[in-house]
């Protein structure tokens, strides 16, 4: 690719590229010869969200396995030409754009984009010189609805059930045959072509997924991510992956030991709903131990833990672990169907702290009807035992909960913004004087609880609204 002239351009391409030369890439994923099967893959939010998505690099690996010159694509409020990371080519020369949406929020990054690009946001409004646009990723798992107005094509599912089918559409050189055949496919939804019947699908891990490059910039710094666990045993009603990653699937742990033994010279990050869950966890426990792999978890269950584990973290250099009691209270964690006693919580704090973990993080959720002042006083109570097991720094993260479709919360209200903030208020002031807080943002909150209960035929409006 040239280099742009104008110095808004320029800078944009230069941005992108510092994190290209960042990258030490394992498999190469992209830059194939020639514009047959060109696809845009997009993670619609910035580049260090995206590069702690295994998504972003497996389904390139996938596709590109397949023959097709697929390059991925990041997003910055601030960006208008849009450069891939691959080759830096505009976004505008790729006539597939495929979009792999996991957050609610990113939607609207996704209207940004095309709008910046002068493509109608609605699918119906497009001409056929405009790019194929296709949606797929877990959004889609519990409200298909959200995008059906906006993708020419919505994927459901995961794309390792129908990968040859769908690479097969994509190498066709013509927009009207890629349509074609897309059309074929059983996990394809489409409201633009009429098409409403589709059939949701897990993959089975095999090949086990793992990125095909490392890069300092992630959450996952420098290391290689594995998914070792897709879907959750588990059932809490606040989340949508208990009831929509059904049935869960597992990675055979000596598919994950091959990888490992390919790769001793690597640092892993081990991607699951939660690593404690998972049916083989002492076996590959045993592998890394032995040799000696240095890694990191995605997630963990409290319960779950034991000394190993946590040592075995700990000699990563970490200097933190975060647990999840969700809950403020016992009560509070029985209503939310967290299956986690206060006992339990203790004991994995206990345990970390005798590892030699110096600082912990605890995640939580209110905003529920049923919290009362009683609620506040036993999470005010076990947070000044926490503080007694000799931490040298406690954060705590409060979340507003958020309703979502396909849960037993689906029918909830959110918190309204004033009682959110009164909580804050009220938090701020009883929690331990060395507890540090963290409060997630109300306004980016309710946006999340506005996109995951949208209809179709509220979607455009919304957006328009929105991107004012």
């Amino acid at each position: 690719m040239r280099r742009p002239r104008d110095e808004e351009s320029f800078k944009e391409y230069s941005y992108v590229l510092r994190y290209r030369k960042a990258e030490e890439i394992i498999e190469e994923a992209g830059k194939n010869a020639g514009n047959l099967g060109r696809v845009a893959l997009v993670f619609p939010n910035s580049y260090t969200v995206a590069s702690g998505s295994l998504a972003w690099s497996w389904i390139q690996t996938l596709l590109f396995r397949r023959g097709l010159n697929v390059q991925r694509f990041f997003y910055e409020k601030w960006f208008r030409r849009f450069y891939s990371m691959e080759e830096q080519i505009p976004i505008d020369e790729f006539p597939v754009w495929l979009f792999t949406f996991q957050f609610e929020n990113d939607l609207l990054n996704i209207a940004d984009i095309l709008r910046k690009k002068g493509i109608p946001i609605a699918a119906h409004e497009r001409a056929s010189y405009h790019p194929i646009v296709i949606i797929g990723g877990p959004v889609t798992l519990f409200n298909h609805s959200i995008v059906e107005e906006i993708a020419d094509f919505v994927f459901i599912g995961d794309i390792e059930c129908s990968i040859e089918d769908f690479a097969s559409a994509l190498m066709h050189s013509d927009k009207e045959n890629i349509s074609t055949e897309l059309l074929k496919i059983n996990q394809i939804y489409s409201s633009k072509y009429g098409k409403r019947n589709f059939y949701n699908c897990i993959g089975q891990l095999r090949p086990v997924p793992v990125s095909h490059y490392t890069t300092p910039h992630s959450p996952y710094k420098n290391k290689v991510l594995i998914e070792i666990g897709r879907g959750c045993i588990r059932r809490c009603a606040f989340c949508v992956t208990g009831y929509t990653k059904k049935p869960v699937k597992f990675a055979k742990v000596d598919d994950v030991i091959a990888i490992l033994e390919e790769n001793k010279d690597k640092e892993f990050g081990l991607i699951s709903a939660t690593i404690t869950d998972y049916p083989y966890l002492d076996k590959l426990l045993d592998y890394l131990e032995n040799e000696n792999i240095r890694f990191s978890v995605s997630s963990m269950r409290v319960d779950g833990l034991n000394e190993r584990l946590l040592r075995l973290l700990k000699e990563t250099d970490h200097h933190s672990f975060t647990i999840a009691p969700e809950g403020i209270s016992q009560k509070m964690r029985e209503i939310m169907l967290k299956d986690l006693s206060t006992e339990q919580i203790i004991r994995g704090l206990e345990l970390g702290n005798s590892v030699g973990f110096q600082h912990v993080k605890l995640y939580y959720i209110i905003g529920l009807e049923e919290e009362d002042t009683s609620d506040y006083e036993e999470f005010y109570d076990f947070l000044k035992m926490v503080a007694n097991m000799g931490y040298k720094e406690i954060t705590v993260s409060i979340n507003p909960l958020v309703p979502k479709l396909s849960t037993p919360f689906s029918n909830r209200r959110m918190i309204e913004k004033k009682e959110y903030e009164e909580r804050i208020v009220f938090i701020r002031k009883n929690v331990p004087k060395h507890v540090k807080t963290n409060f997630e943002s109300y306004k980016e909150s309710r946006i999340q609880y506005e996109i995951s209960n949208l209809i179709a035929k509220e979607t455009l409006e919304y957006l328009n609204e929105k991107l004012r």
